[in-house]
């Protein structure tokens, strides 16, 4: 234990501190100090006794001395870890022989039984050495051990020794106080060791800092790092310290500003502020410019305020900014002219969408003038009787007044007949200007009037689940030809597929807030691989009988364009599901 408190490993500056205090401590200690002790006790001890007594107090001083330059030498100039350990433990050694020198100082005058008071004046200035050698020596925790209790144990001993109620409460007094020295010691020491472990790390931060760090005052560099030096491709710190802020710096920044004003106005900011964050373009040595991100913090460095700067180089991070600036503007640039495509490409579509919608239209007018002139052959056909049973009851004289008024009746029905499948005709295919408020069940019956005599004349089935009759706003026309072509579809296929008890249903409902109408069959429904394209625009299961493939596609338009809507397809047990979804806004 005692080797391993011997070899403590010190740090250099540890060890420099203590050198630097030392030489007072040695003249007090080898000199003014055994000298005290001589005017003391030289009327008790021979002369001979203390001439040697003294003479060995020179001799360790001259020895420290000389230990003393050697481990200055070693630790500035040489750096001999060896040599310096070898002086450093002479040091512990001298140190411990002058204790030994004071140990039998005392002890001797209280052998001879030296008065009590001379022996406690001794033993105040054994006492005060070792008080005062935190100061000189504490740097050194081993040498400070070394002196302090050894010192004090040959007091303490010599003093109980001695005997008497007053020594040896000034022994006690003194076993306290050297615990205590022993204790503030320790303290000491860690504290300096723990500042100069600090300082390292802040040395070594500072020094292998990827960034720049610099101290300045009034524009004028005090202590530059190598990542600095690095960054202006300066060789040295004496030559980078010749210049300023300015000198480093073009005559104007990229903002258009001159450099040297908005330099002062920014350390004006930074004085004030105490912290001012910034970017700036600089010069190196070759007259390069390249950017800096620049941090200033107001410092108090040994009573005098300094601005301590952080640079880092942002240049790649500045052309890449640059860069994206470019290809911003061409963006900005090349989305404006994509801007007019899109609009020339939307009016396109546009008329597109409107030639396509009128060729539809035309196309399921051709279906409904059959099915308005299939309706119109009964009216006419009855017409043609009633008027023929006129003609021939006048001939034969038989028209009597209550035949005359009931044909007339007939014909005046069967013309207002007409007139309402005109009508309905008419009104199908008027394009609706606003959107107004409507419902499915008028939209339904719409349809219906049209369409379902020649439903039924084909002996299909329809089955009318109307159950919601919300009113919502929408446009009524659009959506009577959504409907109309689906119910045809449904018809085209239940024909097509030559099905057993053919059956169209039409549900309408609300879901979640969803206004729903639902037209399906009993057809088998739509095959699994082209259920995905029915929608698509000129894509017709009913190519070979005329089917122009825009039906599906322009319903899906007008109810998801026009309307806000949704029309989606499925397959039920039974056969297709086309459902519409609509929101009422």
């Amino acid at each position: 234990m005692i080797n391993k408190f011997i070899h403590i490993k010190y740090s250099y500056e540890l060890i420099r501190s203590m050198l630097s205090g030392l030489l007072p401590g040695l003249v007090t200690v080898n000199f003014i100090a055994p000298f005290m002790i001589l005017y003391i006790v030289h009327d008790f001890i021979s002369t001979k006794i203390l001439l040697v007594w003294m003479g060995f107090h020179v001799l360790i001083f001259s020895l420290r001395i000389y230990a003393r330059s050697k481990l200055t030498f070693y630790l500035i100039v040489a750096d001999n870890v060896e040599k310096i350990n070898f002086y450093l433990y002479s040091t512990y050694f001298l140190s411990f022989l002058t204790t030994l020198l004071f140990g039998y100082m005392i002890w001797l005058s209280v052998l001879l039984e030296i008065d009590s008071l001379h022996i406690f004046l001794l033993g105040v200035i054994i006492f005060a050495l070792s008080s005062g050698a935190l100061s000189t020596i504490g740097n050194i925790y081993t040498l400070y051990l070394l002196f302090i209790v050894p010192n004090l144990l040959f007091l303490i001993t010599a003093l109980v020794y001695h005997g008497g109620d007053m020594f040896y409460s000034f022994a006690f007094a003194m076993f306290v106080l050297m615990i205590i020295l022993v204790g503030n010691g320790y303290n000491h020491y860690k504290l300096l060791e723990n500042s100069v472990s600090l300082n390292k790390t802040f040395e070594s931060i500072y020094e292998n800092s990827g960034d720049g760090v610099m101290l300045f005052k009034n524009n004028k560099f005090l202590r530059a790092n190598k990542a600095m030096l690095k960054m202006f491709k300066v060789d040295n710190e004496k030559e980078f310290l010749k210049r300023n802020l300015l000198n480093v710096s073009p005559t104007y920044q990229p903002d258009g500003s001159l450099s040297v004003k908005k330099m002062l106005s920014i350390i004006q900011k930074s004085s004030e502020s105490n912290y001012y964050n910034f970017e700036w373009v600089h010069l190196d040595a070759e007259g390069k410019e390249f950017w800096c991100d620049v941090v200033l913090t107001k410092i108090t460095l040994d009573g005098e305020d300094l601005l301590h700067g952080v640079w880092r180089d942002i240049s790649e991070r500045k052309t890449f900014e640059i860069e994206m600036q470019k290809h911003k503007n061409e963006i900005e640039r090349l989305n404006a002219t994509l801007e007019e495509k899109i609009k020339t490409e939307v009016e396109k579509n546009r008329l597109k969408d409107r030639q396509m919608l009128h060729q539809s239209r035309l196309a399921q007018m051709g279906e409904m003038i059959s099915m308005i002139a299939h309706q119109w052959r009964q009216p006419l056909t009855a017409i043609a009787a009633s008027s023929a049973s006129f003609g021939l009851k006048a001939r034969l004289n038989k028209l009597d007044k209550e035949s005359a008024l009931k044909h007339s009746k007939e014909i005046a029905k069967y013309s207002q007949h007409l007139s309402n499948t005109i009508d309905d005709f008419r009104n199908f295919f008027k394009q609706d200007k606003e959107k107004e408020a409507t419902n499915y069940t008028y939209i339904v019956k719409s349809v219906l009037s049209i369409i379902q005599n020649s439903l039924t004349n084909k002996n299909i089935e329809l089955v009318e689940e109307l159950e919601c009759h919300d009113s919502f706003i929408s446009y009524p026309n659009e959506l009577k030809q959504v409907v109309i072509n689906l119910v045809k579809n449904a018809e085209d296929i239940l024909l097509e597929k030559k099905i057993v008890d053919p059956k169209i249903m039409i549900k309408s409902y609300i879901d979640n807030g969803k206004y729903i109408l639902e037209v399906s069959d009993n057809a088998g429904g739509i095959e699994e691989e082209i259920i995905d394209k029915i929608f698509d625009p000129y894509f017709s299961t009913k190519m070979r009988k005329d089917g122009t493939g825009l039906g599906l596609y322009m319903s899906k338009t007008i109810v998801e364009e026009h309307c806000n809507g949704k029309l989606t397809c499925f397959n039920s047990d039974e056969g297709a599901v086309f459902k519409i979804e609509l929101a009422n806004a």
